[in-house]
């Protein structure tokens, strides 16, 4: 068995996060990560836009991430890419799980191009909570499946986070409504801090 990529940050590294309103919120997970790495000495900035999907964030790619000179890319994006459809979003192209998984791969490709060697891959979240998941359904599991493979198949770090909200909603049997979000899809204290531990887990960091 192979063993699993790490993300292989170093003081002194600039890591951009790359991804939508869940990493651009100032107050979210993305403060816990960028306080902790400044904690190990290395620079985390932040690269989210709110209502990103995989198609949008790569064709900012350039702009938002490479201009930045990281020397390490964090990408957080799918949770939109899977929303398409029902809902607000119902007059935009679909982005489905494979089209997901082949715009991960450009943007790890067109990095790696401009010489950035270290990234993680972190999946959708598990499941949409409350008045979401009555408007998008279970639609988050496919593109999960296709970060993780996407993650194997280009040899970078995963971030298994979907797996640490599944074990969260575990030891609430019988919970319904709202657990880890405030509307659904956004994150509340108790997602910050299990999205960020998850993270840091993976990196190599004692949780934040």
């Amino acid at each position: 068995m192979l063993e699993r990529p790490t993300f292989g940050l170093v003081k002194g590294d600039r890591v951009a996060l790359l991804g939508d309103s869940l990493t651009a919120n100032p107050a979210g997970y993305s403060a816990r990560v960028i306080r902790r790495l400044g904690e190990e000495g290395i620079e985390a900035v932040n690269a989210g836009v709110g209502g990103d999907k995989t198609p949008t964030a790569l064709a900012r790619l350039r702009s938002d991430v490479i201009a930045r000179k990281p020397d390490a890319v964090s990408i957080f994006l799918g949770t939109n890419d899977a929303a398409i459809g029902p809902g607000i979003w119902v007059d935009e192209p679909r982005v489905p799980p494979a089209a997901y998984a082949a715009t991960l791969q450009w943007i790890l490709h067109l990095c790696r191009l401009e010489g950035i060697r270290k990234f993680s891959i972190t999946p959708p979240l598990y499941r949409f909570e409350g008045p979401a998941y009555a408007d998008y359904g279970d639609g988050m599991r496919e593109y999960c499946l296709a970060a993780r493979q996407v993650a194997e198949d280009s040899r970078v770090c995963f971030v298994p986070a979907d797996a640490a909200f599944a074990r969260e909603w575990a030891l609430n049997p019988g919970r319904g409504g709202l657990l880890l979000t405030t509307d659904g899809v956004h994150l509340a204290e108790r997602g910050c801090e299990i999205l960020a531990n998850a993270m840091l887990s993976s990196w190599g960091f004692p949780a934040a």
